[in-house]
């Protein structure tokens, strides 16, 4: 995921972020980028087991 300035739309980072503030060093804009919702990585029962 890319994010860009809400001023000047200079990009500012790549990635994924929880809680983010971020000065724009083109424009001095102070930006804060939250996650909408908390990313979950779901873990598979190894091979051959069963519930």
């Amino acid at each position: 995921m890319e994010h860009r300035c809400g001023s000047c739309n200079r990009l500012l980072a790549k990635g994924e972020a929880l809680n983010l503030a971020i000065k724009c060093p083109r424009c001095g804009a102070i930006n804060h980028l939250r996650a909408v919702s908390p990313i979950v990585e779901r873990r598979r029962a190894p091979k051959g087991t069963r519930r």
